[in-house]
């Protein structure tokens, strides 16, 4: 056999979930043709360094068959293929036949259990050449390695994987000429090579998934990783959202269609703005806490527009990729509350709770979201602050309406008969008006577009906070009053459980 004026120089090209598949494809091209006629590169053994993209840049310039491997999987990442293959075609307008083999420089696609991709990936009009049959796959034919390859055929010419090495070998032998013995062993190679490739395939294909449920809701919100610094800029800017799972429509909005969409458009599309502003506030907030990689409050509370029901909203996996795409993903976890024993102990265990919590919150001289407090909270920490005080006050409210805590039947064992007529309706029609418009200062400092706006909204809004503390600082001191009195009688007085023990003695 003449010495090889050249190897053929194949590069193989894939999106990062096909790793697997990639390396397995070039191993076997080396073991069939071995290093002194075949030079395999992949992706994954450039390193990432100063050097890294010109070293890519020259492998595809002298490439002289470009393989893309496509398995019809989720692409999350992007990451090498589109510039690769369009590197190529680019290099190929300049150079299109291989420098020492009698070919055109060649793109080859595997499909393997998806048709042939045009457009590959991302890439645009992409006209590919030498397509491969696309590799069928019945998911009932992944439970047995010898049924799945007795299904696909293997053994037969017209195998695709096989075919891929006979291209292969007939590009070579443009160059290359060898004796029957040397065809023979060349044939056997290829064959062998071509029955591991297809184990290696069934154990990869089993492992992805068949079905996925979501019995929660997931959004997954991608946004660049590192952005540009600038004074004011939006962390959600060119931001994009994905809903998973089940219905969202208890949100207050239509569950978006399947697939990305730009935040922009999605806060867009939610009519009521009290709801908009309240997911911008809460994408905006888990996007920064991910960008820190700071978890440590990783928690946001949201409420139905009812109150009726209420949700923990957190990030449970943030993924980082080379391409600079921050992935984040965010649950929606319904809160559920819990019941202790009778139904009277349990209802104000629970109007103890919102009564002292209320007052923690507003009317004590610590309290976190006080007047006193908004006043000294610098400007770069009042949007935060405030959002934390409108899902504390959303989980109190929800609480409450849980509890039935506004039930007549809860009413009286609180208040019994010593209200005057209309004084509950008075009270609460004061509660509802001042609690509207808190809603309504605290949303316009979170809407406020610039430090002008915000100190002008600060402003309105501790006026509206000093009024809402002042105007239900005594229906707080009377209601938990009334509440602990209520305890103390029902614990004061002998239950059932009392009398059968003094008659069993």
């Amino acid at each position: 056999m003449p010495a090889a004026p050249a190897r053929l120089q194949v590069f193989i090209s894939y999106a990062t979930e096909d790793e697997g598949l990639a390396r397995a494809i070039s191993d076997e091209l080396r073991k069939a043709f071995g290093p002194t006629i075949l030079k395999v590169s992949i992706a994954a053994e450039f390193g990432l360094g100063s050097a890294w993209r010109q070293g890519l840049e020259d492998d595809l310039n002298s490439t002289d068959i470009l393989l893309i491997v496509a398995t019809g999987l989720q692409k999350l990442s992007h990451t090498f293929t589109g510039f690769e293959v369009g590197y190529f075609k680019g290099s190929k307008k300049y150079q299109p036949k291989m420098t020492h083999f009698k070919s055109d420089r060649l793109i080859i696609p595997i499909a393997i259990a998806t048709n042939i991709p045009d457009p590959v990936v991302d890439i645009q009009s992409l006209q590919l050449e030498v397509p491969l049959d696309p590799l069928r796959i019945e998911q009932g034919n992944l439970k047995n390695q010898q049924k799945f390859l007795d299904t696909i055929g293997y053994a037969s010419n017209k195998n695709p994987l096989l075919k891929l090495f006979t291209r292969i070998q007939s590009v070579i032998r443009t160059s290359y000429e060898f004796n029957d013995e040397e065809v023979q062993s060349f044939d056997a190679q290829i064959r062998d090579s071509s029955r591991r490739l297809h184990e290696t395939i069934f154990s990869e294909l089993r492992k992805r998934i068949s079905t996925e449920k979501f019995p929660e809701r997931k959004i997954i919100v991608r946004v660049e990783a590192h952005p540009p610094e600038a004074s004011g800029s939006d962390p959600l800017a060119d931001a994009t959202v994905e809903f998973l799972g089940r219905s969202f429509e208890v949100f207050g909005f239509d569950t978006p269609t399947q697939g990305e969409l730009s935040c922009e458009r999605f806060l867009a599309s939610v009519t009521s703005e009290k709801v908009a502003a309240a997911w911008a506030d809460i994408f905006r907030s888990l996007v920064i806490a991910a960008r820190r990689g700071d978890f440590r409050e990783n928690r946001r509370l949201i409420a139905s527009p009812d109150q009726s029901r209420f949700f923990r909203i957190f990030v449970a996996r943030s993924v980082l990729y080379y391409s600079g795409v921050n992935e984040i993903h965010i649950w929606a976890v319904e809160v559920k509350s819990r019941d202790y024993g009778d139904h009277a102990t349990t209802m104000l265990l629970k109007a103890i709770s919102v009564g002292l919590q209320y007052r923690f919150m507003f009317l004590e001289r610590s309290s976190e979201f006080s007047p006193a407090a908004f006043n000294v909270t610098m400007l770069d920490s009042l949007r935060e602050k405030i959002s934390d005080l409108i899902q504390e006050l959303d989980f109190l409210l929800w609480t409450s309406k849980d509890a039935g805590l506004s039930e007549s039947e809860s009413l009286l064992k609180i208040y019994g008969h010593t209200l005057q007529p209309g004084e509950l309706d008075r009270r609460s029609a004061l509660w509802e008006q001042n609690k509207t418009e808190l809603y309504s200062a605290a949303y316009a400092v979170l809407g406020a577009c610039n430090n002008q706006e915000l100190v002008s909204k600060k402003t309105e809004f501790i006026e509206v906070l000093t009024k809402f503390c002042q105007s239900t600082r005594e229906m707080n001191r009377d209601y938990t009053a009334r509440t602990l009195h209520a305890v103390e009688q029902l614990v004061s007085k002998p239950d059932a459980a009392d009398e059968l023990i003094r008659a069993a003695e």
